[in-house]
């Protein structure tokens, strides 16, 4: 039910791993919650959450409390913001949802949608079909329990939560980049001191030692980095084979004018031809 008392599609779901679950415990206890009780949860800026209210990204709060509905819509835009632009994410949402402030137009309860990214990015995680067809088998298997009249409902359901899943896959890869990154300035600013006197060389036997957490992290990074290159293959593939079609005619075209270029140097100079 929403702020209206509306029932909404979907409100039934029970993905295994409620992703709202703690916060509806604080909403039924208190009612609603202050900016700074929201931010303490989410982790953001009382000034971000003001500008996205602001912006028209956010539903004003009612009386200063920010309900079920303003604290869900926060939590999916603070999981996209870093791979999506905001008024993307606000597209995508009226993609769902529609655009009507009492909604009428909603399919499904923004909270539901947060929980079924939250079980569907759970289940990913445990497959090693990474690919787009094997994120969509993970939500069609998320969203099962989902039920609406309209056939069109479950559709734009599966389209929006695949994108979200593959914007928190490129985000969990972004920030592994910069905190590695982060790591070599740190090593580039305090380089390790070099010994005075070259040591000599002594061959040992080293002992096998387990290395487990360095290598899952690595396994962890080449398998996001799979996913994410699967998806641009099967996503931007045409844009790739233009690409590769103009660099073959560029290189055809340039071996051209070098071999026509060797012709006329081993003529005569009264038949060579003038450079263009």
């Amino acid at each position: 039910m929403d702020s209206k008392g509306k029932i909404l599609p979907g409100m039934s779901a029970s993905p295994d791993d409620k992703g709202f679950a703690k916060i509806e415990m604080l909403l039924e206890a208190t009612g609603g919650l202050s900016l700074s009780q929201v931010c303490a949860v989410t982790g953001l800026e009382g000034s971000t959450i003001q500008n996205w209210v602001k912006r028209g990204w956010v539903e004003h709060p009612v009386g200063k409390r920010y309900e079920e509905v303003h604290i869900a819509r926060i939590l999916i835009i603070n999981a996209l913001k870093e791979c999506i632009k905001l008024e993307h994410i606000a597209f995508l949402m009226d993609y769902v949802n529609g655009k009507s402030k009492d909604g009428s137009e909603a399919i499904i309860k923004e909270s539901t949608l947060y929980n079924y990214l939250c079980e569907a990015l759970k289940q990913s995680g445990q497959t090693d079909d990474h690919s787009k067809s094997g994120v969509e088998t993970v939500i069609n298997n998320v969203i099962r329990d989902y039920s609406d009249p309209n056939p069109d409902s479950r559709v734009r359901i599966r389209k929006a939560l695949t994108l979200m899943i593959f914007a928190c896959v490129c985000t969990d890869v972004k920030r592994r980049v910069d905190a590695m990154m982060g790591q070599i300035l740190i090593e580039l600013e305090n380089p390790a001191p070099k010994p005075a006197v070259a040591l000599p060389k002594i061959e040992i036997i080293p002992e096998r030692i387990p290395v487990e957490e360095p290598v899952e992290v690595m396994e962890d990074i080449i398998e996001t980095r799979k996913t994410v290159s699967q998806a641009l293959r099967e996503w931007d593939i045409s844009s790739v084979e233009k690409i590769i079609i103009d660099h073959d005619e560029e290189a055809r075209n340039t071996a051209s004018d070098d071999d026509d270029d060797k012709k006329n140097q081993n003529k005569p100079w009264y038949v060579r031809k003038s450079p263009k």
